[in-house]
């Protein structure tokens, strides 16, 4: 094996980039596409097509030229295009979302052709590495299946490297475009060694001094400010009005939104509906918001609701510290832990008044926070009159009607309204309650929630969702985003 460590290395590294190269896009296609399921298929299934072409014409240029700048050569032309993917990107995805009539449309075949366009290459010349290191490596028959193994071994203990390298320190540390010019030029700097080329090394070079320089690249113009994070690609817009929104994944979903100007966002978004929930609470001291986010909620209750002590948790410490530099956070009286919900829940021994979940944006539905384990769970932690809200983003048809029955399963009475002017419907359990008064700001809000509640009873003939069944809500949380957003036209 020493006497072609070069080769054995240059397995390790290419089995590396590619599993590198397929963890970013997911996060590079994000912003634009999502990551629903069907954008995870169009990349998980066109690399592989891509690396199954590569191994067969690999393994045939191999035998046509066995040597080591034919090799290498491989190697380079991977870099070079991997540098290039997230600088080709952004006109590319504009093009690709701007082509089709709509977004349920642009989810499934932009993406497709997204991953087709930027991946498929540098796939199929990483595919070729691996029969052409057999070819280099291999001149003994008799030790034909001892070596092929060691290199298969090595090329799949680079591809695990290259799983956790893009998620743990990567893209948290430099951000999606420096991960993917780092990955290319790594993959230059190993074929200019092994070329033995004086203007290989020099683009090199050249290329460490754009990864020094180059700026992040965003999904559009407005974003102030972006930013990865191991649990998504945050970012913040803001409009010739100054009002900043707060966004994961998806530019298409609104997480939380600031105007320094009002403490209640504007009629188009549905915050100040759910700033009516502590009049369903007698006298409520202590409040739960699952989801903090940027903390547009807070502000409302902090605003009108001054004495109750806020807990919230979320997930992600960047989002915090980003919502305190963007998004007003910084003058919010809020407590805030991060966590995941469910984890919080478990651990946690404080009951409180209102628990207010917002953990649901766009497609992305963490499933284990929608069960009836999940439900039962937060029951346990109100108080004897509390209150639990669930702000379900998005939801309709069958994923609705589940939800509701799953959460009617651990509160006596359950009740739902649609928002107005959103996609976002209130999900209210409670051991039953009577609207007490609520702020002047908030009365025609008030008034709408009591008109509008439709109380819905738990019933075994209607699906429920449970931990043992959770792949059920992904497949419906899939089909309903896609249903709601078929007639949905992109600019």
């Amino acid at each position: 094996m020493h006497k072609h460590l070069l080769y054995y290395f240059s397995a390790f590294i290419c089995g590396m980039a590619v599993m590198a190269v397929e963890v970013s896009a997911a996060r590079l296609l994000a912003p634009y596409f999502g990551n629903s399921l069907y954008v995870w298929t169009n990349i998980l299934g066109l690399v592989m097509v891509a690396l199954a072409a590569g191994y067969y014409f690999g393994g045939r240029l191999a035998d046509k030229h066995p040597n080591r700048d034919a090799y290498f050569a491989l190697v380079f032309l991977t870099g070079v295009w991997t540098v290039l993917i997230p600088f080709a990107a952004p006109a590319l995805f504009e093009n690709l979302t701007t082509g089709f009539p709509n977004l349920a449309l642009t989810v499934k075949w932009g993406s497709f052709f997204a991953v087709g366009f930027l991946l498929t290459v540098p796939m199929f010349l990483l595919g070729m590495i691996v029969p052409f290191t057999v070819k280099l490596v291999i001149k003994n028959v008799a030790s034909m299946g001892r070596e092929s193994g060691q290199i298969s071994t090595v090329s799949t203990l680079g591809s695990l490297l290259g799983t956790f390298l893009p998620a743990f320190l990567l893209i948290p540390t430099m951000g999606t475009t420096k991960t993917f010019v780092f990955i290319g030029l790594v993959l230059i700097f190993l074929a200019a060694f092994g070329l033995r080329k004086w203007w290989a090394g020099l683009l090199a070079l050249a290329g460490l001094g754009l990864f020094l320089v180059v700026p992040p690249v965003y999904a559009n113009g407005d974003v102030i400010h972006a930013e990865d994070s191991p649990y998504g690609y945050i970012f913040v817009t803001e409009d010739e009005e100054g009002v900043r929104r707060l966004h994961i994944d998806n530019p298409l979903g609104t997480q939380s939104v600031y105007d320094p100007d009002s403490v209640i966002p504007g009629e188009r978004y549905y915050y100040s509906y759910f700033g009516v929930l502590p009049a369903l609470v007698d006298a409520p001291q202590t409040m739960l918001i699952l989801g903090h986010a940027g903390g547009s909620f807070t502000r409302i209750f902090n605003s009108y609701y001054p004495q109750i002590e806020i807990t919230g948790v979320e997930i992600d410490p960047v989002v915090t510290r980003i919502s305190q530099e963007y998004m007003g956070l910084s003058e919010a009286e809020v407590e805030i832990v991060h966590a995941d919900a469910r984890t919080f829940l478990e651990y946690t021994d404080q009951r409180y008044d209102l628990i207010l979940i917002d953990t649901y944006h766009s497609s992305n539905i963490p499933a284990h926070l929608a069960t009836q384990e999940f439900f039962a769970l937060a029951e346990s932690r109100l108080t004897e009159d509390g209150v639990l809200a669930l702000n379900a983003a998005s939801a309709e048809g069958v994923f609705l009607d589940t939800l509701v029955n799953t959460l009617a399963s651990a509160f006596t009475e359950v009740g739902t309204v649609k928002i107005p002017n959103s996609f976002n419907t209130m999900i209210v359990g409670h051991e039953g309650f009577e609207m007490s008064a609520v702020p002047q700001a908030l009365a025609d809000k008030a008034a709408y929630v009591q008109e509008n509640l439709e109380i819905t009873a738990h019933t075994a003939a209607l699906e429920s969702f449970t931990d043992d069944k959770m792949s059920r809500i992904e497949i419906l949380t899939e089909q309903m985003y896609l249903e709601l957003m078929k007639g949905f036209k992109l600019r």
